[in-house]
């Protein structure tokens, strides 16, 4: 499975529309994250994995999980939905 560590890496992402925002700080660093450790994987992920991925992860941190929880979580969804 894919990390999705909060890890910052050299790629920058464009801000999504909220920019400025803590939630788009972290979507941006999410996203760079999910790219990374793809990349590091050597695999291509399917279309949309990358958004629902991060877009799960900033709901459970907005729902009180913490970081490990929601990186559990939200790769163990990612994976059922994209069948990886």
């Amino acid at each position: 499975m894919v990390s999705l560590g909060l890890s910052v890496v050299s790629t920058v992402q464009p801000l999504p529309t909220h920019a400025g925002s803590e939630d788009g700080l972290i979507t941006q660093i999410c996203m760079a994250s999910f790219k990374a450790a793809m990349a590091s994987a050597g695999k291509v992920p399917p279309a949309g994995m990358g958004a629902y991925s991060c877009r799960c992860f900033l709901d459970e941190l907005t729902g009180g999980a913490s970081i490990e929880k929601a990186q559990t979580s939200c790769k163990t969804r990612a994976a059922a939905r994209y069948k990886l």
